[in-house]
């Protein structure tokens, strides 16, 4: 299935409503089930990824199948562990490429029993569910920070406390900040100093939590409204005082033309004068605003020096091989060394090819800004952006016509 995108205005105007952050709703789903007390969450992610969360804590199956919903497999492998009785989690083929050697050896090291089912180091997995231990692990911080939070959810409940060491410079960062935030809300004790984290036993208390607006989501009106002629828009929900590491998309997107005030309702964008011809930034902290950040800079014809994208070739798709090929088919040049991806700052064709969506929600959802520069654009595989917001056509159609094709 493609659909065909023809684009309405090219003047954004109005309010755009964000998904609940699947991020934190699947964060506070596993405290949640580790609480003794339910308790009441408040604006609960509709996504895909949590819908599976969700369904796989309430259920008793002996298989679980994640899809590809890669911190499902995260957090559940954590769970699972020091849960009493036996598990098989599993899920897409692309989720069994995903490697989860480093988290599942830290599992081990505190008395969990994980059995590889294929491939060594990867999943499906077979769990034994037992009573863990605390104790001292060390993680490489290289490859995913949910490695680390999928440890930190289950810590207050171990009988001694976890001492966790961080090999090298962690990824994401923020995003293991959030989790202590979130932790830290709902009872629990913890240190987060350098590259060491320490979690006390004790328990979570049960309180009600009302979920925030997504900001990673955010991002890709970002990247529409740099595209766009005229911009006056409210991103409904998003506040200042966020636990959120993508909040950052502010400083990013100002580099890319844009000015942003918090309002009543959320946050408020127009557009600036100012857009740096040549610039770069790091996105170790940030993976998850890249490809609307790349879409943005490389259409507007901007040179930008894309870095710390250490981890990318192990997302929902190889996304540095997906950006550039979707690049390409715009007539946007780039170079990739290392972790870097550099626009080289050529104008992008006057026509383009159609999109491919790389089984990726996110490439999906950055190509869609194109719209705002080519009168017709298709893209493969649109329904893909359920994973993490599935609203998002219908608040594409409030600029772009949306025509679904089946050839």
């Amino acid at each position: 299935m493609k659909f065909t995108l023809r684009t309405k205005s090219k003047s954004l105007k109005g309010n755009i409503i964000l998904p609940a952050s699947k991020s934190i709703s699947n964060r506070v789903l596993i405290i949640q089930a580790l609480t003794k007390t339910p308790f009441n969450i408040n604006n609960l992610s509709t996504a895909d990824d949590t819908v599976i969360m969700q369904k796989a804590l309430d259920r008793n199956d002996m298989i679980t199948d994640v899809g590809p919903a890669g911190t499902a497999m995260r957090f559940l492998t954590a769970y699972y562990a020091g849960q009493p009785g036996e598990k098989v989690l599993t899920g897409s083929e692309r989720m069994k490429q995903r490697p989860i050697s480093i988290l599942v050896d830290a599992l081990r090291s505190l008395g969990a029993r994980i059995t590889y089912l294929e491939n060594e180091g990867f999943p499906p997995l077979h769990i034994e569910g037992r009573r863990l231990n605390g104790g001292h692990v060390k993680v490489a911080g290289n490859v995913s920070s949910q490695f680390i939070t999928a440890l930190l959810l289950i810590a207050p409940t171990l009988p001694q406390p976890l001492h966790i060491d961080i090999e090298g410079d962690p990824l994401s960062r923020p995003y293991i900040g959030m989790t202590k935030s979130l932790m830290e809300s709902c009872g629990a004790q913890l240190s987060f100093e350098g590259n060491q984290i320490v979690v006390q036993p004790g328990r979570y208390r049960s309180k009600a939590y009302t979920v925030e607006q997504d900001w990673s989501s955010a991002a890709f009106w970002m990247s529409f409204a740099t595209l766009a002629r005229k911009v006056n828009f409210t991103l409904l929900g998003l506040t200042e005082n966020s636990i959120q590491g993508d909040r950052a998309a502010t400083a990013i997107f100002e580099k890319l033309g844009l000015k942003f005030q918090f309002n009543e309702t959320g946050l408020g964008i127009t557009k600036s004068e100012e857009i740096q011809d040549s610039t770069e930034w790091n996105f170790r902290n940030h993976p998850d605003l890249v490809q609307p950040a790349v879409i943005s800079a490389g259409a507007q014809g901007l040179k930008f020096s894309f870095h710390g994208l250490d981890n990318l070739r192990l997302k929902e798709s190889d996304r540095i091989f997906a950006l550039q090929s979707e690049l390409k088919k715009a007539g946007i040049e780039s170079e990739v060394n290392d972790h870097t991806l550099t626009l080289v700052g050529n104008k992008p064709a006057t026509e383009c090819e159609e999109f491919d969506a790389h089984s990726d929600h996110r490439m999906v959802m950055s190509v869609a800004a194109l719209s705002m520069i080519y009168p017709v654009i298709k893209i493969h595989d649109p329904m893909v952006v359920a994973k993490s917001y599935p609203e998002f056509w219908k608040e594409v159609e409030k600029f772009v016509d949306v025509r679904p094709n089946r050839s």
